[in-house]
């Protein structure tokens, strides 16, 4: 039995499952973080909205992508791509620090997911905190498999064994669903207009203004409306 379980251990924390585990666990944050939600509703990213949601989360998936340890951004780093993306994407000016409770989130889970510890818990925490959000709010269901179980003898520790295994497996398949409901594949064959800036990326200085004969610059009208949360 020994070896049965130790070769279900390091299947089941395998660093392919910690990705699948961690992904579900970014998910599920997204999902529940109110200034996106909201930003979705209302449509502030434009008819492009779910995309850039998307893009977002994928931008997050490459940045943290369980290659490196300590990860490749930092929480400065990661809290100040998250706040300008939301602001350049979405017009949305976040004076709630939403975007540093989501940080410390998605760091924790990169911690236990890569580190030698290798414990998926915090992520299907995550994932189980959203899923209950969504029933109160009866929006983005999330069906996720929950159990209890005890380690008092073999035959339990290799159900436990199991079902960490379909958890897994089972995360893989939520990381995979569409950020705020919907089938990915049902989405417009449109490819959106990219996002101004990747998220990481740094700012690009703006040119100088050309100056008319007068010695003036041109002054454009337009303005773009932002939204404070």
């Amino acid at each position: 039995m020994m070896e049965l379980s130790s070769t279900t251990t390091t299947a089941t924390n395998s660093k392919e499952q910690m990705q699948g585990e961690f992904r579900a666990g970014v998910t599920a944050a997204l999902r529940s973080w109110s200034a996106l939600r909201t930003a979705m509703d209302s449509e502030w990213g434009g008819a492009n909205s779910q995309e850039k949601a998307e893009i977002l989360r994928q931008s997050i998936y490459e940045h943290l992508d369980g290659t490196t340890y300590p990860p490749k951004m930092d929480q400065v780093d990661l809290e100040d791509a998250l706040a300008i993306y939301m602001e350049e994407e979405f017009s949305i000016t976040l004076e709630d620090d939403s975007e540093k409770q989501v940080a410390d989130v998605l760091l924790r889970m990169y911690h236990d997911c890569f580190s030698d510890k290798r414990d998926p818990t915090l992520c299907r925490q995550v994932v189980e905190s959203a899923a209950q959000a969504s029933k109160a709010v009866g929006s983005y269901p999330v069906k996720v498999q929950t159990s209890e179980h005890d380690d008092d003898d073999d035959d339990d520790e290799m159900e436990d064994a199991e079902q960490n295994l379909e958890r897994s497996l089972h995360a893989q398949t939520y990381a995979a669903e569409s950020l705020f409901g919907g089938s990915i594949e049902q989405k417009s064959q449109v490819a959106p207009p990219p996002p101004s800036r990747q998220l990481g990326e740094a700012r690009v200085e703006k040119a100088a203004p050309e100056l008319d004969g007068d010695g003036f610059a041109a002054v454009s009208t337009k303005k773009k409306k932002k939204q404070q949360v």
